[in-house]
């Protein structure tokens, strides 16, 4: 496999996001991740210039051009947020992107035992998706404008020693 290249799909390759990503990123992306990003007065250059550089962030590729980014924050011990954003680009290649996915995110939970992902309601092409691999709707998330559907997806074979109840009972 290529230098930098985590994983492969036929022509899909996920690497390591990079300065290099932003602007063609910026320029495809989705009108849904616009739509999402406005909703906390972002642009997608503002935006992928803060995530661009931390650790857990990724970038699908096809023949170089990036097709999406995607990442994980912390979001509590042993459990972390997973985001994705997508270029417009994506639809074409939204089968082989599927077929990559159960190994994505089988990567994305090497360092949780959870995973969380909050979607907008309205964006029913990745809830279908979330759902297929293995996220479970928890509760809605109420906004002022937009209600967010709030999915969890727990790795069962990580051990997870913050579970109390699995802990062993000291006499």
């Amino acid at each position: 496999m290529e230098p930098n290249v985590i994983m492969k799909q036929g022509r899909l390759k996920l690497v390591p996001a990079e300065k290099k990503h932003i602007i063609p990123l910026a320029e495809t992306l989705s009108e849904e991740n616009i739509f999402e990003l406005s909703l906390f007065d972002r642009t997608p250059i503002d935006f992928f210039m803060e995530f661009v550089e931390k650790d857990d962030v990724y970038v699908v590729e096809k023949d170089y051009v990036p097709l999406a980014i995607t990442g994980v924050e912390a979001d509590g011990p042993q459990t972390g947020l997973m985001w994705a954003m997508f270029a417009k680009d994506m639809q074409k290649n939204w089968y082989s992107f599927l077929k990559a996915s159960p190994n994505l995110v089988e990567f994305m939970h090497g360092n949780y035992y959870k995973l969380n992902m909050n979607i907008l309601e309205s964006n029913e092409r990745i809830i279908k998706w979330a759902l297929w691999l293995g996220f479970k709707a928890d509760a809605v998330i109420k906004g002022e404008n937009v209600d967010y559907v709030h999915f969890v997806r727990c790795n069962l074979l990580k051990k997870n020693v913050y579970n109390l109840a699995s802990r062993p009972v000291i006499h």
